[in-house]
């Protein structure tokens, strides 16, 4: 079953992928240097990561 996602859905899902990736880079080098700025923006990536691929999911979901 092949679903049409759409530009917005595309890129929602490209950019979760990009932010959960560089927020775990973030957040480890933030743990072992020990530097507590880095550390909480790198979990702010990672939020923003989770919630835009959840709208990427929400975008593919069939409209009822």
């Amino acid at each position: 079953m092949a679903t049409h996602i759409g530009p917005g859905g595309m890129i929602a899902r490209f950019t979760g992928k990009v932010f959960v990736a560089l927020g775990f880079i973030m957040g480890i080098y933030g743990l072992t240097e020990a530097q507590p700025v880095v550390l909480q923006a790198g979990l702010g990536l990672l939020v923003a990561g989770v919630l835009a691929s959840a709208y990427g999911l929400y975008r593919m979901l069939p409209k009822l």
